[in-house]
């Protein structure tokens, strides 16, 4: 789908917005139908220990020198962690805003915990999850959450860069947002942190072309665009909503999963770019949340919300115009080449069954 379109469809449906204002054990893998015996925890990225976050981050620094196992696919992968990015890219046009939006990213955390253990993280966690209701009560918390701490966390903002959605300073760079975000305050390059440094040469959007340097990690920071669309009314909000299809079609593009992006990435940011947005190594908290948010919202009534799927094939497509539905039946896949991973919506819709053997700390 070509940028104007995308964005077009995306403002669309923004616009109709109705929200208000030490290793463990190794976890027991289930058959389908039954719960495992040894679930693992994902934790609030400030509840884990000191050593655990530097256990953590050293184990995505680990994903970096690794190689790929998606290179013989795509020649621009170069580590274990752009496997990730790469099958992302590849596939996002499949898997946003449509129904299978939350079973394929809870597949995707899935296995990048896979990787994340093999490089020495501990097996008794899984993938840390950023809880944004902590950080938008204000713009100090949310500028001050451990989440962009320097040592202890992923770094912080960019250097600011002028300019606006229809005027950008960095023409190409704009390709996640419908609209312009005014308190955006970044956009550099990110000099600070573990992954200071960092790039990639995937981007913009599904841009998979050899480039003759790589594209930096970048970051442009809006408390508004958290605040407005992730505050604990907002996802009060969305457990209250009936429906699978309902659900995803407001959280996926109207609540807290673009606030998790637009909040870090801006206008210009990596995590803004909707493609390429898992370049930056926030992307797995902020959707370890996301699928926290889903869990939450099944667990209000198990029963019914574990058999309840529906939503487009075709990416916007919620008046089913151009395919049908998704069913449990639908297949979800990730990885590229030898890493491909596939199940179906069925086997992903509790977390403690089939594949899954995981557990949240807390829920909403």
């Amino acid at each position: 789908m070509g940028l104007s379109s995308w964005t077009t469809a995306l403002g669309a449906l923004v616009a109709t917005a109705a929200l208000p204002v030490t290793a463990a054990p190794s976890p027991t893998v289930s058959a389908r139908g039954e719960t495992c015996a040894r679930p693992y925890v994902r934790k609030e990225w400030r509840h884990l220990s000191d050593g655990q976050r530097q256990q953590y981050i050293g184990a995505v620094q680990c994903m970096m020198k690794e190689p790929g196992t998606a290179t013989a696919t795509l020649s621009i992968v170069r580590n274990r962690f752009e496997d990730f990015l790469a099958t992302h890219v590849k596939q996002t046009d499949f898997v946003h805003f449509v129904g299978i939006f939350y079973p394929y990213h809870r597949l995707l955390l899935a296995e990048y915990e896979k990787a994340l253990w093999d490089c020495g993280w501990d097996h008794a966690l899984g993938q840390p999850f950023w809880d944004w209701t902590l950080d938008t009560g204000s713009k100090e918390a949310f500028l001050n959450s451990p989440i962009f701490d320097t040592t202890l966390g992923f770094g912080g903002n960019g250097a600011y860069i002028p300019g606006n959605l229809s005027h950008p300073e960095l023409p190409g760079f704009t390709v996640g947002p419908p609209n312009d975000i005014p308190d955006r305050s970044g956009g550099g390059c990110v000099v600070d942190g573990p992954f200071a440094g960092l790039g990639t040469y995937f981007g913009p959007q599904n841009n998979t072309e050899p480039k003759a340097a790589l594209r930096c990690l970048r970051r442009d920071f809006s408390y508004d665009s958290l605040r407005e669309r992730a505050s604990p009314a907002q996802i009060q909000a969305a457990m209250a909503i009936d429906t699978y299809g309902n659900f995803e079609f407001v959280t996926d593009s109207q609540s807290y999963h673009p606030a998790g992006h637009w909040g870090v990435g801006g206008l210009y940011g990596t995590m803004t770019d909707t493609y390429a947005s898992p370049g930056d190594p926030i992307f797995f908290l902020h959707h370890s949340n996301v699928d926290r948010a889903w869990w939450s919202w099944q667990m209000r009534d198990l029963a019914a919300h574990e058999k309840d799927m529906s939503g487009p094939l075709v990416m916007f497509d919620y008046a089913n115009k151009l395919g049908g539905n998704a069913t449990l039946e639908t297949p979800v896949w990730v990885g590229l080449g030898e890493s491909r991973v596939e199940v179906k919506v069925a086997d992903l819709m509790h977390i403690q069954k089939g594949p899954l053997c995981y557990t949240y700390e807390s829920l909403y």
